[in-house]
Order: C-alpha cells, then structure tokens, then sequence
C-alpha cells in the first residue's frame, strides 16, 4: 500500500496533565503531561481509517482526539478563537486546496459486549448519556460516558479522551463555545474488530452563517471518506486507570 506524504512536524506542543471520572461507572482516569510534534497542516488521504493508517510511515502516529482537543483548549484559554486557528484551517477550507477535510483520529468508541446500544442513562437535569469502551486504535482503554449529540454544543470536554463531555441544546449565537457533537448510539458491527464500534473524527459545520468546529462520532471506521486526512504526531503517552495502559 502506498505510503502516505507526511508533512514536516514543525509544531511542538504540551499536552497537559488531565482527569475525568464517571461515578456512576465507578471509572476514574488520569493522563500526565506529555509532547508531541505534529504537523500544522493535516494530510488527505480519501481512506477509510484502517488503509490511512496503514499508509503511515514507521515512528509517526495519528493524532487522537485528546491531541487535538487539547491543541484548541490551548488556543481557547489564551483569549483566542480556535475556529479560525491556522491549525484547523483544512477543516473549514482555508488552505489553498479549499478541501473542506474530515479528520480521523486514533481514538474510537464501542459498544459494551452484552450492553443494548440504545440504553441511556439521564443526569438530573434529564440529560442522556450512553456508555462506551474508549479505543486508541484497536485498544480497550476505559469507559466512558457519551452525551447526547445532534449538533449539540459541548459545554465540558474530557480532557483524558478528548470527548464531549456535557452537551447543551443552546441557539446560535452560542457565545464562549466553539465546538458542536455529534453522536450516533448505534453503530454497526465493524467486520474487522468484530465489536461495534465508530471513529471518533472532527470536522466543521455552519450554523446561520457561523462555522463551528465538530466532533463526530458516525462513521465507521472502514468506511471510505473522499475528503478524509489525518494529522501527524510524533510523541507517546500513558492514561491511567485501575491498571496503566501504555502506547
């Protein structure tokens, strides 16, 4: 298979130290602080997840969704708008391709063995929420809960996992957030893996006129996407749980 180009990783950047809990779950998680390099600019490969990163060289990885949430809460804590940060301009287009991109990310999620897809939890405020096995690449790494998706605006992120946390239903103008979520509780099963499981990727949408980012999860992994890429890192990581996984 042909061997992706990879663009030159000029960018560093220190992903921070994070935390997140589901009580209700009984799962706890902690990510240390680590580098990275990674590529400003994210490299289009038209694939579905499994053949891009098959393409990818040796010693250079697909970022994941933590990677790429905490670039833009860096972004956002400095006073900035990272939807109109030049490391997200392949997602709205602004490069000179105007490739409008979709973004794989090495993080996915699945389905519990045994667990209904469609079963939900509710918050007080009657929030919904779905479990799900958290995946870098094909790897179980702990269990979380997913809120409801539809467009809605993340509110608070998991920064371990980089997902939504809490979303809210709010109208455009929603000032002081960025980013919309889309989830679909019901994936079908991935021929490879043989669980059911989706990518976790990001992209854009426009909302009366206002781009905004997103995260998606719907898509299965094998699925082709014309407008597809990913962004390459180079770096190494650890969560920890009950027990350290290591990458």
């Amino acid at each position: 298979m042909q061997t992706a180009t990879i663009p030159e990783l000029t960018e560093k950047f220190v992903v921070p130290a994070a935390t997140s809990s589901y009580p209700t779950l009984g799962t706890a998680y902690k990510l240390p602080k680590y580098s990275i390099n990674h590529s400003l600019r994210l490299e289009r490969t038209g694939k579905n997840y499994r053949d891009t990163k098959a393409g990818i060289p040796e010693g250079i990885w697909m970022s994941t969704a933590a990677e790429e949430t905490a670039i833009q809460l860096a972004i956002e804590r400095d006073g900035k708008d990272s939807r109109k940060a030049k490391v997200f301009d392949d997602l709205f287009g602004r490069n000179n391709d105007s490739w409008y991109a979709w973004q794989w990310t090495e993080t996915g999620l699945r389905v519990p063995k045994g667990h209904d897809p469609n079963k939900y939890e509710t918050d007080s405020q009657g929030r919904k929420y779905w479990p799900r096995i958290v995946l870098i690449g094909d790897r179980e790494v702990g269990e979380v809960l997913v809120p409801e998706g539809n467009g809605r605006v993340v509110v608070e992120w998991d920064e371990v996992f980089g997902l939504a946390k809490i979303t809210e239903d709010i109208p455009y103008l929603h000032k002081g957030y960025t980013t919309h979520s889309w989830f679909d509780p019901m994936p079908r099963k991935d021929d490879i893996s043989g669980h059911y499981d989706f990518a976790v990727g990001r992209g854009c949408g426009w909302f009366h006129g206002g781009g905004c980012l997103g995260v998606v999860v719907g898509y299965r992994r094998w699925a082709a996407v014309s407008a597809a890429g990913f962004r390459s890192v180079r770096g190494s990581f650890e969560i920890q749980a009950e027990r350290t996984l290591r990458f």
